[in-house]
């Protein structure tokens, strides 16, 4: 799909913010830059493994549509006079892109796409939700955030389409694929939620401590809430064994990053509480936290 998102092209001043609200968006699009980097990476290099030419091109479309991404955010911080990085910095980022490629070069296209159709464009959503909202940021920036959200909602379902029918085929190995992305690339995803980073703010001059989510009237534990719900229902919406996504979930309170309460939510919608320890009887996770959370 072709992206229409824009940038307002009439000459707009910068709204009349503290320099905080500035550094803030600074270090949230540079960040958000560096992903969009990424996923053109991931999908071009996971074109080679895509079964069909239709699914190739669609592929290839969808690494275009990031390199509009990437072209728009760095218009939004030119027009609102605020710095951004256009490459990536932050080790996390890295540390997926490595992960992907060594999925690729295993041919284990489920691993690909759960790694950059599911699990990275869930916490792109969680982001661009976030900045879209006017209420709290600024209309540039919202309508900018809510338009990029489109995509990325589109590559999502994408994704969870993909993964169905390969699910369908051979589901053991689909769930392999999905532990082994989980307990590679969800520790580096959540610990990027928050407002410190390894280098980023000496990159773009910004003082990390100075950094507040209160600026765009958020937190990161309300964040952190915001994109375990979404991980849970993208899961959900795949229709991954529950034996087997609860149990990834329950592994996550080993994350520093993670308070325990945190993963007492209920999943999104149906009421029904996770399980902190998965299923009375199963196995404990790979990587899962020794004494859970119950």
């Amino acid at each position: 799909m072709e992206n229409t998102a824009t940038v307002p092209t009439a000459a707009v001043a910068p709204p009349d913010r503290e320099r905080g609200y500035y550094n803030l968006l600074s270090y949230i699009v540079s960040n958000a830059i560096a992903g969009e980097i990424m996923a053109i990476e991931n999908y071009s290099e996971m074109v080679q493994l895509m079964p069909t030419v239709e699914e190739k091109i669609e592929t290839v479309g969808q690494a275009k549509e990031e390199c509009k991404h990437i072209l728009l955010l760095s218009k939004l911080g030119h027009k609102l006079e605020f710095a951004v990085q256009k490459r990536i910095v932050e080790p996390q980022w890295n540390n997926i892109r490595k992960h992907f490629s060594t999925a690729a070069g295993k041919g284990d296209l489920a691993a690909c796409l759960i790694i950059q159709d599911l699990m990275t464009e869930t916490m792109a959503i969680m982001l661009y939700r976030t900045l879209g909202k006017q209420e709290d940021t600024d209309p540039t920036t919202a309508q900018l955030a809510t338009n990029i959200l489109a995509d990325e909602l589109e590559h999502l379902d994408i994704g969870i389409a993909r993964i169905k029918k390969m699910l369908a085929h051979d589901p053991d190995a689909v769930h392999d694929a999905l532990v082994w992305a989980h307990h590679k690339v969800m520790p580096e995803l959540f610990s990027m939620i928050s407002t410190s980073c390894h280098f980023l703010c000496d990159e773009l001059n910004v003082d990390c401590g100075s950094l507040s989510l209160g600026e765009i009237r958020n937190d990161i534990e309300s964040l952190r809430v915001q994109a375990l719900e979404q991980y849970i229902d993208t899961l959900d919406r795949v229709g991954f064994e529950p034996t087997i996504t609860n149990a990834l979930v329950a592994s996550m309170a080993s994350y520093r990053e993670m308070d325990r309460h945190v993963l007492g939510l209920s999943r999104a919608g149906s009421g029904e509480a996770v399980a902190c320890c998965g299923p009375a009887g199963a196995a404990p996770a790979e990587g899962a936290s020794k004494s859970g959370c119950c």
